[in-house]
């Protein structure tokens, strides 16, 4: 059954919703368990990592009073039938996984804004898809787990596609587990007025206030001078204004291709020494070095990821100053995280990523190596700075109008990337 609020058209942005991921998995497991959707259903709750909070809820706990951050005490005394089930955060990572490579096979672009809420560009995709509906159950086949056709109802998840960010997350909100929901760019302020305000992108001191102002829904907030707005938020209210219109400018981001090369290892049984743990690392390394594409080539950066027994993760990023292609060096760097680590139990898999590959084999001292000596420092040290936080961290200027009488215009800052 799918929902539509308009003809066929082109859609532009889309959104794969699963609320509350890690609590969806666990209960899409168990076919016992109700989804904690509708009444009379068991409600059920996500405790965190240490056993003490609630983490999630199903939306059969937050009717009997039970909230995210809770103790555990304080949500049984409200919910004395709550079924309080352990994190398992390398399960609930690996379904975000498979939800993203999903959307990816049917959009390039595609963005994870967190766990569980994948944006796509669907510009140009209908001739692929040019049956009424076959795109969104495309996106909605993302909402499996394992490959098991548990399909997009049992995880809970729910699709929207509009002309802009918010309308898609909106229109996903609003839809029904299993369903999509399609919004045009000319119904967008009608179905987003009634919303809760509570949905805009605001900080949760501008959500009270919004409250004391009155501003319940998103058409309150819609139908104020825009300037009203500002003057009240500043800018995160402007844009939060456009939202609530359905003219949200924020774009996509889309994730950047990283080439990168991983091995993995599952132990039967599970890895129980330190020793046994530190020689399957090294042999992932060596397997690693020995892939096509990490040969005659430097690594800027090892991952290791760890598995327990009871599905609980561990991971560790090294960063290397200089990069190398050394079997030697890089196990030098990566033994003592390996070597600290408190993985909590078992280890049922190991994975081991190299990742920031550059195109050099070999180093050349140069003849001036003095002169090019601070220009080489700075391009290794932008390198390794962009590898560490994803974009690079330094800007240089650049001419752009000189002759301009405006001294604004004259120059510009843009990224530095050697």
């Amino acid at each position: 059954m799918q929902t539509t609020r308009q003809q066929p058209t082109a859609p532009q942005i889309s959104c794969l919703f699963v609320p509350s991921l890690a609590l969806a998995v666990e209960l899409a497991e168990r076919p016992g368990m109700a989804s904690g959707v509708g009444a009379g259903e068991q409600p059920a709750a996500l405790a965190d990592e240490a056993g003490l909070r609630v983490a999630e809820a199903s939306l059969a706990a937050l009717d009997r009073g039970v909230r995210p951050g809770q103790t555990l005490r304080e949500a049984v005394a409200y919910c004395p039938t709550l079924a309080v089930l352990e994190p398992r955060p390398a399960r609930a990572r690996h379904v975000a996984a498979q939800l993203v490579a999903a959307v990816e096979a049917v959009s390039p672009l595609v963005e994870e804004a967190a766990p569980g809420e994948v944006y796509a560009d669907l510009r140009g995709l209908d001739g692929l898809y040019p049956r009424p509906g076959a795109l969104e159950q495309a996106l909605l086949a993302a909402a499996q787990i394992d490959g098991k056709a548990l399909g997009g109802k049992a995880l809970g998840a729910r699709l929207g596609v509009a002309g802009s960010r918010f309308t898609a997350r909106a229109a996903a909100h609003a839809a029904a587990p299993g369903e999509w929901l399609r919004v045009a760019a000319a119904e967008a302020r009608a179905f987003l007025a009634p919303l809760p305000g509570e949905w805009l992108p605001l900080e949760a001191a501008e959500q009270g206030w919004l409250r004391l102002l009155g501003l319940e829904t998103l058409g309150d907030l819609a139908a104020l001078p825009r300037h009203a707005v500002e003057a009240q938020f500043g800018p995160a209210g402007g844009q939060a204004w456009l939202a609530a219109r359905g003219e949200d400018p924020t774009p996509l981001t889309p994730r950047r291709f990283r080439e990168r090369v991983i091995e993995t290892a599952q132990a039967q049984p599970p890895l129980v020494s330190r020793e046994a743990v530190l020689h399957t690392v090294e042999q992932l390394l060596g397997r690693a070095l020995r892939q096509p594409q990490a040969q005659r080539r430097f690594v800027r950066a090892v991952r290791l990821q760890a598995t327990t027994e009871d599905e609980h993760a561990w991971e560790r990023t090294r960063v290397l100053k200089e990069p190398t292609g050394d079997r030697a060096r890089l196990w030098t760097a990566i033994r003592p995280a390996l070597e600290a680590a408190e993985f909590g139990g078992p280890i049922a898999e190991l994975t081991l990523e190299l990742g920031g590959l550059t195109a050099e084999s070999a180093r050349q001292v140069g003849l001036f190596r003095e002169y090019a000596r601070r220009r080489e420092q700075l391009d290794e040290m932008t390198r390794h700075l962009k590898v560490r936080y994803g974009q690079s961290p330094l800007r240089r200027v650049v001419a752009v109008e000189p002759w301009s009488r405006i001294p604004e215009r004259r120059h510009a800052l843009i990224d530095y990337d050697p």
